[in-house]
């Protein structure tokens, strides 16, 4: 017996380096490649490609096809497992390799038809050949990949053999891109249902902008769960679009005389990050192009992006381009009516194929005003109406003619052709034009209808009148301020003909109000706002809570906490106290000033920025009906009682979780960031695929805005800067970025994490334009040869 434990006592180790070497060699033997001669027989002629100091790829290439190969290669060999997944997201495809945990996600994407709308669209309006040949080279590219060079870990593991690339996966990632956006999809359907629950001027309390009429002409009864629940799955595996700064300074404006850009857009964070940078050069005498990129997976054309004329950045625009209708339908159910008419319905059956079970079919319907949510939410009849199914909606074709733009005016044609997802892009060039251009249409709506709740399918009241022209839109074009920001704000030039889902004004305020109140700007004192983790708005809020606390029954913890408070300098670095005491105690407010909604109705509207201009509005407010109206309580409460309570509250629960030494309640305990792999999800893989917690600066509404998404999770981030992005055209060869960890998502690669402790600090490395500067930073050389010779 004892012969036979020794035996296994020796054998255990054995093993376990076996596994480990295994492992070892499946990740090692991915990297990809570094110098040499590299022989790709798609090729016309020879490409080069030089990864810099920071394993960015800079791509040389004679003509358009062999620089779009090379670049749907050398994604591909970097981030294989986020195109695949991305794509299975968007066009509802992810049960095929999870099983029945995509299903939702599944039912939810196929029931949009984001991809199936491209595929009719494109039948009847054709991609111009230009944009079809280089989509097609770049998917050459990954495809070939695919069949030469050895997969991913995550493939050979999971048994995941990916099918050919084709254009059809951009729009699926447009897709994706588009629905994280849709706040309204939540918004407005919960918005619906409490309606029912609640008088008119207390639910016209909880709007991001309440209105004076309010024509209610359908009701949602059910349960939304299906809804939130995918958004949710979503955002948290791969990384939902949540919100975004950025700005523009024309040369009035800078220390330097030439015009900035500063932009960060705001996405769930993942593993790997969102973006995949590249610098893109063709030498075609008749045709040369260069652009240094920001793309996202499976898009050839760069979303954000900057050469040495021009340069781009994104946030949300929030504008309300999404409704929904209660259909009415004739007595055979064929068909609904409008107007009095009866029109047909658009009918097919998805099959979502299910890893280890049964197909699962799902009958699709489309009325005149969108598909039939019945499938995904319980109340029936309810069809989406939005601008992402206008015949006229070409967003690939927005970004390609962005990049190609020779000037200004050719710039704003490309943004013109987008029709969603919906941004503001925020643009500056070498000839000192700065704008925020909407790209997106935006409906006319009758002024009897409520774009906030469910309208009426078959009344022709609540019907488009049409939508508005690109010029009609609110865009804003060389001010005499020479500043412009945007940080998903109501738009300053929008009149009241714009609704939207705005985020509160507080990072806008404090991002436009610091750069009017200095004359001249340079990038380092850019660099300084831009990871800034100040808010205006917090004095006045904290002034409010701390006049209205009442110490009589505070016990010596309390006081103490108090005077953190108190003494707090606003800012909220990993090491502060008082700001988990702030942000705790607003936390609680939440659901101490709306406890007349049901706990789970709470929840989802906790995670919706309407709640951040309500509780900033009742604030204000010291007779507000909310304050004393509670189904916890027979006591008429005033604003003293509810904001006395949360504070309690708070203390209470940080007590609870760190102890009675305060001086252990800083913030970076309670705010911490993990990068989730979209297969960390749960144990053990989270353990051994995630990256974090790490603590970090920062917080919602902060100018460095890395925030909690919605309020199940507590103050554990899930958004934030997905990139930080300076351009200055004093030196546009030579600008600044960082990228929350690094280009590729292999864990041995050298370049997996490498920017991470310099993101999470604020700091930024160079972006490289100069030919002279990226020969000087070359860490690798790689011939891309379509013949190889000894």
């Amino acid at each position: 017996m004892k012969s036979c434990l020794g035996k296994i006592i020796y054998v255990i180790p054995l093993i376990g380096a076996l596994v480990l070497g295994c492992l070892y060699y499946l990740l090692i033997r991915v990297i990809p490649y570094g110098d040499g001669v590299l022989e790709m027989p798609i090729l016309q002629e020879k490409v080069q490609v030089i990864r810099d100091s920071e394993g960015i790829p800079h791509i040389s290439a004679k003509n358009d096809r062999d620089a779009y190969r090379v670049l749907g290669y050398v994604m591909a060999s970097e981030r294989l497992l986020q195109m695949e997944m991305l794509r299975r997201v968007g066009s509802g495809t992810l049960s095929e390799i999870i099983g029945k945990k995509g299903l939702e996600i599944d039912k939810t994407f196929r029931t949009l038809g984001l991809v199936e709308h491209f595929r009719k669209s494109l039948k009847e309006r054709p991609l111009p050949t230009e944009i079809k040949t280089k989509m097609e080279s770049f998917f050459e590219g990954v495809n070939y990949f695919i069949e030469h060079e050895k997969l991913p870990i995550e493939f050979v593991l999971g048994g995941i053999t990916p099918r050919k690339f084709d254009l059809y996966d951009s729009y699926a990632v447009v897709g994706y891109m588009a629905y994280s956006f849709a706040a309204f999809m939540r918004h407005d359907l919960l918005m619906d249902k409490l309606q029912r629950d609640l008088d008119e001027k207390l639910w016209n309390d909880l709007q991001v902008e309440p209105t004076r009429h309010s024509i209610m002409t359908a009701k949602i009864h059910g349960e939304l769960k299906s809804i939130f629940q995918a958004f949710n799955d979503l955002n948290n595996s791969f990384g939902g679009f949540e919100g975004s700064n950025a700005w523009a300074l024309s040369s009035k404006k800078t220390r330097s005389g030439r015009a900035m850009l500063a932009s960060d857009p705001h996405i769930g964070f993942s593993l790997p990050g969102i973006w995949f940078e590249a610098h893109l050069k063709i030498e075609d005498p008749s045709n040369p192009y260069e652009i240094y990129g920001h793309f996202l997976p499976n898009i050839p054309f760069a979303v954000m992006g900057h050469d040495f004329k021009k340069a781009w950045g994104i946030t949300i625009s929030y504008l309300d381009d999404m409704d929904f209708y209660k259909e009415k339908f004739s007595a055979s159910g064929n068909e609904t009516i409008f107007d009095g008419r009866e029109l047909p319905i658009e009918r097919r059956l998805e099959v979502i194929k299910v890893r280890g079970g049964d197909d699962f079919q799902l009958p699709v319907r489309v009325t005149r005003n969108g598909p039939l949510l019945d499938e995904i939410i319980e109340d029936k009849g309810i069809a989406l109406k939005w601008t992402y199914y206008l015949p006229d909606n070409h967003p690939i074709q927005g970004f390609y003619q962005m990049g190609r733009a020779q000037s200004f005016e050719d710039f704003q044609r490309g943004v013109s052709v987008v029709g969603s997802p919906g941004l503001n892009i925020i643009y500056a060039d070498a000839d000192d034009n700065i704008a925020r251009l909407n790209l997106g249409r935006y409906p006319i709506r009758s002024e009897l209808s409520d774009s906030r709740v469910v309208m009426d399918g078959s009344s022709k009241e609540d019907a488009y009148k049409g939508y508005y022209e690109f010029s009609q839109m609110p865009h804003n074009i060389n001010p005499e301020s020479g500043v412009i920001a945007s940080a998903n704000n109501r738009p300053l030039t929008a009149d009241e003909r714009f609704r939207g889902m705005w985020q509160p004004r507080d990072r806008f305020i404090t991002i436009l109000s610091r750069l009017m109140a200095k004359d001249k700007w340079s990038v380092e004192e850019t660099m300084l706002l831009q990871t800034s983790v100040l808010n205006s708005e917090v004095e006045w809020v904290r002034e409010q809570l701390i006049e209205e606390i009442d110490t009589a029954n505070f016990s010596p913890l309390e006081m103490s906490a108090l005077d953190e408070l108190k003494n707090w300098d606003m800012q909220t670095f990993p090491n502060r106290v008082g700001a988990s005491l702030y942000h705790q105690t607003l936390f609680q407010l939440k659901f101490n000033l709306f406890d007349e909604l049901e706990r789970d109705d709470a929840l989802k509207y906790c995670g919706l920025s309407a709640s951040w201009y309500a509780m900033q509005r009742m604030l204000k407010r010291e007779n507000a009906k909310w304050w004393d109206y509670s189904k916890t309580t027979d006591k008429i409460e005033t604003r003293k009682d509810i904001l006395i309570k949360s504070f309690k509250d708070a203390v209470a629960i940080l007590k609870n979780e760190y102890g009675d030494d305060i001086s252990k309640w800083t913030w970076g305990r309670l705010h911490t960031l993990e990068f989730a792999h979209p297969l960390g999800k749960s144990f053990p893989l989270n353990k051994i695929l995630n990256l974090g917690p790490y603590p970090v600066m920062g917080g919602y509404n902060n100018v460095n805005n890395f925030r909690q998404v919605g309020c199940k999770d507590g103050f554990q981030v899930k958004s934030g800067p997905s990139t930080r992005r300076i351009i200055d055209f004093s030196e546009p060869g030579k600008s600044y970025g960082i990228l929350p960890l690094g280009i590729s998502a292999h864990y041995l690669s050298p370049f997996f994490q490498n920017q991470r402790e310099r993101f999470l600090s604020g700091k930024y490395r160079l972006q490289l334009l100069s030919k002279e500067l990226i020969e000087r930073s070359a860490a690798t050389r790689l011939e891309i040869t379509p013949h190889y010779k000894e």
